[in-house]
């Protein structure tokens, strides 16, 4: 079976190669399996899924227990909203658990990160997280009118706020020799989790990159189709703005 180079509207993809089961082609077609062959096939494969979903189910249970970091004084981190500026604790509006997106959209930019914005894509409606006790935020450094127009753009209803204050106190705290765990490795793209102990903030968990696979069904979706994804290398890239297409 040979690849098809696939083509976005007007513009040919060059980073991803599509394989293509040619139907039409007798040569090319797949076999076609009896219906027993396939029932088979896929309770074996099922056993794999129930066994892929025990170590999942396991996985997350040791990164619930991870050990937890303090935030020490958490007012000092501030971030700048439509409403004014609020602190990391505001952040939690009352509940016990905060989820922070770091999106990379610096001052002035005009191009976007095309994975962030995908990630985005898929936050579910928040009141799902909030009847777990957990807020979510979705912080760039941009100025916070800048964030607020691209996230009216992408019609996006999560709250996304400018941490470039945060970026600043971030910067003071290491010069006096402070470890901060939850800025992101690269300063500016992932995600963290913290909980809440009253006034006390604690950093539990932060992941980037690939990591953050696990909150795009689209993916898990295709994964679930004979094609798959589509895909060879960074093929997010390839994707584009909702908006776009």
């Amino acid at each position: 079976m040979e690849p098809l180079k696939a083509e976005v509207g007007s513009k040919a993809s060059t980073s991803t190669t599509i394989l293509v089961i040619a139907l039409t082609d007798p040569q090319k077609r797949k076999k076609a399996a009896t219906a027993e062959e396939y029932r088979e096939a896929r309770a074996q494969l099922l056993k794999q899924e129930k066994e892929a979903t025990r170590l999942l189910q396991e996985l997350a249970a040791t990164r619930r227990k991870l050990p937890m970091v303090q935030v020490p004084n958490p007012g000092r981190f501030k971030f700048d909203t439509p409403a004014g500026q609020k602190t990391l604790l505001d952040l939690f509006n009352n509940r016990k658990q905060l989820i922070i997106y770091h999106f990379m959209l610096g001052p002035g930019e005009t191009h976007v990160c095309l994975g962030c914005s995908l990630c985005m894509d898929h936050i579910p409606d928040l009141r799902h997280l909030e009847s777990r006790d957990t807020s979510f935020v979705a912080v760039g450094t941009a100025p916070v009118d800048e964030l607020t127009a691209y996230a009216k753009k992408m019609d996006w209803k999560f709250p996304f706020f400018s941490s470039a204050p945060t970026h600043a106190a971030w910067a003071e705290a290491e010069k006096e020799g402070e470890v901060v765990t939850w800025k992101p490795g690269n300063g500016y793209f992932g995600l963290c989790c913290f909980l809440r102990d009253g006034e006390d903030v604690f950093h539990t968990y932060d992941t980037s990159d690939r990591g953050l696979e696990v909150i795009l069904s689209t993916y898990h979706l295709l994964d679930m189709t004979a094609l798959g994804r589509q895909e060879v290398g960074n093929g997010m890239n390839d994707f584009r703005r909702h908006y776009e297409y």
